[in-house]
């Protein structure tokens, strides 16, 4: 008998097609497969039970969306001798592209073994890694749809190609020395110039990195003079998990992270500090293992290094070969091309839960699956902060990667171009456009706007849609700012989802404060505004000059800060939050607030016990009183809406006292509690929320 297969799925980029040959010549099934589109298409014959065999051994091996199985009737496919590879074609089917892996266990072998022709070759790969979206010009995922296209195979990689049982059958990055991409200088040339304390440029998968000596602070303080990046903790690159476990504290969930084909930046509980430089007053080391064969050579040699994204900061990672030039420093490149910009993935783990703080590099663009039906495609445009868009078809969300404030040209142009990139690349045409409400965003001017989203709504359903929560939900979307139904900026939001009704229950008391980009920064700004003692802010408010009024609990938190004499300024966002969650780290008990939803009563009371408390004990008080709070407000709610079902999102839960504190006390009372786990809780993850909201008003 004949049949037609069609998988749909993650099944390019990833050997599908060899193993399906092999598969097929164990078991004496003759037939083809081929690219289609996205999609893999194979047409087969052999006897029932062979055939069943076939399916369930693919689908056992590969993560299948859906595929159909039908009987092929025409004679003429019945005389099919032996199985083939066939050329791919187009079609309009909803393709899964492959994320960029990082190189196998396999491949680092060979790269080491002096006896293997592929041994120090920097772009050595197989079916099961290497670099997959940011090398793809288009679909079929075939050669000559990539930027390895215009590197002919040796004799030898041509070989091994079109070999069945070989690893590299049909890898489409497959070259060797011969006959791959080369680079400008060899290993040990990069490796003596850091060794030299000098900083280097690295070409990776996703763009460029600056890169020097962890221990070398002159060195570091190159690397923040160059990015005019003053406080920012860096990234730190290990040669292997064993370095890492040396400075740092490794779960078992953190390790399997760290160890993933995503090879992320994971967040870690620091055992041994580097130099101030390099983390300045973090608790942690944002640690990660090399991606590629090069980043691979040279923390064989030199290790460990900080590895950081070549850019200036806030703008885009630079792919370009002449744009890095203009950084004056040396650099290691190569001759393949990068056709867009991808950082790496920023992630930690909290009470077992993984949490994003920047989703790209090894998750991007892999889709999520909601419970809510598109019934047209709908382009979600995101957020202007942490910016990322989101293409819904079906009950797909294909999300894009991280790019940054939109504030930035370059990186408003960056997030333009990948949406046009991200567009053809799947086949998507958007017929209807989802937007945050706020009238001055950038993302929300690119288009015109079908629909408007609250963004705190969108926040707290990017949590509904990736659990696919049925029923009623009670949701906390806490943040620094987003625009409200009524004008005001909210950021302590409290809403009951019921049906395809969103109610706003609750939020902090607004809060006169002086409008402008300065009081996200100024931590002192914003505690004048809650508490006043400045005479020209007062006079502002009292005149109202240029003011607003606001809910924001990211600002509560600035000013709780500067209260009690912690960290006075966001050089970089966040950095006073990141600063009072240390400081709670350190108490050995906490001082007991009042629950309150009045920012002035809660400033009040911390300053009127700085004399009888430490700092770091109001620091840990002021948490779990607001950790206390979300709880006090769940029991409410459920006794007058019946609601059991709780989500937490907003950058504010990136907190890892409150949140875990929250989540465990919840719990305990018999809530079912549900955070951001796929996506980031800050505005990357707002396009997931966007694409939900707006199928749900379909």
């Amino acid at each position: 008998m004949t049949e037609r297969l069609n998988f749909n799925g993650i099944v390019q980029g990833i050997g599908f097609r060899p193993a399906a040959q092999r598969i097929a010549l164990e078991l004496n099934v003759n037939g083809y497969v081929k690219n289609s589109g996205g999609n893999v298409e194979l047409v087969i014959n052999g006897n029932k039970q062979a055939l069943d065999e076939f399916v369930q051994r693919l689908i056992a091996m590969f993560e299948i969306v859906n595929y159909t199985r039908d009987t092929v009737k025409e004679p003429e496919l019945n005389n099919i001798k032996g199985f083939k590879i066939v050329h791919s074609e187009k079609d309009s089917k909803t393709p899964f592209i492959t994320p960029d892996l990082a190189t196998c266990q396999d491949c680092e072998k060979e790269l080491k073994d002096k006896n293997n022709r592929r041994y120090n070759h920097p772009f050595i790969s197989c079916v099961n890694c290497g670099p997959r979206y940011t090398v793809i010009n288009s679909l079929p995922y075939d050669r000559e749809n990539i930027t390895m296209s215009k590197f002919e195979l040796c004799g030898e990689c041509n070989k091994e190609y079109s070999t069945p049982d070989d690893r590299r059958c049909h890898a489409q990055t497959i070259a060797c020395n011969n006959c791959g991409p080369e680079t400008n200088m060899t290993i040990d040339e990069a490796v003596e110039i850091l060794k030299n304390g000098e900083v280097l440029a690295i070409k990776d998968i996703g763009g460029y990195h600056l890169a020097c000596r962890a221990d070398d602070e002159k060195a570091v303080s190159k690397i923040r003079e160059i990015k005019r990046r003053e406080k920012k903790p860096f990234a730190v690159m290990f040669s292997d998990i064993d370095e890492i476990k040396k400075y740092c504290n490794v779960n078992n969930k953190e390790e399997e992270l760290l160890l993933s084909s995503a090879r992320p930046i994971v967040l870690l509980e620091k055992k041994i500090d580097f130099p101030y430089n390099v983390c300045q007053n973090s608790d942690f080391t944002g640690a990660f293992l090399p991606c590629n064969p090069i980043q691979i050579m040279i923390l064989e040699k030199i290790s460990p290094l900080v590895m950081t994204s070549a850019n200036i900061s806030s703008e885009p990672i630079i792919i370009d070969d002449e744009e890095i030039k203009k950084l004056g420093v040396k650099v290691l490149s190569h001759n393949r091309e990068i056709l867009t910009p991808l950082d790496d993935s920023v992630l930690f783990v909290n009470g077992g839960r993984v949490q994003f703080i920047r989703r790209a590099r090894g998750y991007v663009p892999l889709a999520i699956e909601i419970d809510k039906n598109a019934k047209i495609d709908t382009l979600c445009m995101g957020g202007d902060l942490k910016a990322a868009f989101g293409y819904h078809r079906g009950n797909y969300v294909f999300l894009s990667q991280y790019f940054g404030d939109l504030e930035d040209e370059t990186v408003f142009n960056a997030y333009k171009e990948n949406i046009r990139r991200f567009g053809d690349l799947h086949g998507f045409k958007p017929k209807k456009i989802a937007a945050d409400m706020h009238p001055a965003y950038y993302s929300s001017k690119v288009f015109k706007n079908d629909v408007l989203i609250q963004h705190h709504k969108a926040h707290a359903a990017s949590v509904i849609a990736e659990h696919r929560l049925k029923g009623d939900v009670l949701g906390f979307a806490f943040d620094a700012t987003g625009y409200g139904e009524d004008g005001a900026i909210w950021g302590s939001e409290v809403f009951l989802f019921r049906g395809n009704k969103i109610k706003r229950l609750n939020h902090l008391e607004y809060t006169k404060f002086l409008a402008g980009d300065e009081i996200s920064k100024n931590a002192d700004l914003a505690l004048f505004c809650y508490l006043g003692g400045n005479e020209l802010i007062d006079k502002a408010l009292k005149n109202n000059i240029n003011t607003v009024m606001t809910s924001s609990m990211g600002r509560l938190f600035d000013a709780v800060c500067a209260l009690l004499d912690i960290c006075h300024y966001n050089d970089y966002e966040g950095e006073c939050a990141e600063a009072l969650e240390s400081a709670a780290r350190k108490a050995e008990k906490a001082y007991p607030l009042t629950i309150s939803l009045n920012p002035k009563e809660i400033l009040n009371e911390i300053k009127e016990n700085m004399q009888n408390a430490s700092k770091e004990e109001l620091a840990l008080g002021f948490h779990l009183m607001i950790s206390n709070l979300i709880c006090s407000l769940c029991e409410k709610y459920r006794k007058e809406y019946g609601v059991n079902q709780v989500v937490l999102s907003g950058g504010v839960f990136n907190n890892r006292i409150l949140t875990s504190h929250t989540f465990s006390q919840l719990e305990e009372n018999g809530f079912k509690v549900y955070i951001n786990e796929r996506v980031p809780a800050g505005d990357g993850g707002i396009a997931l929320g966007q694409a939900y909201l707006t199928a749900m008003e379909e």
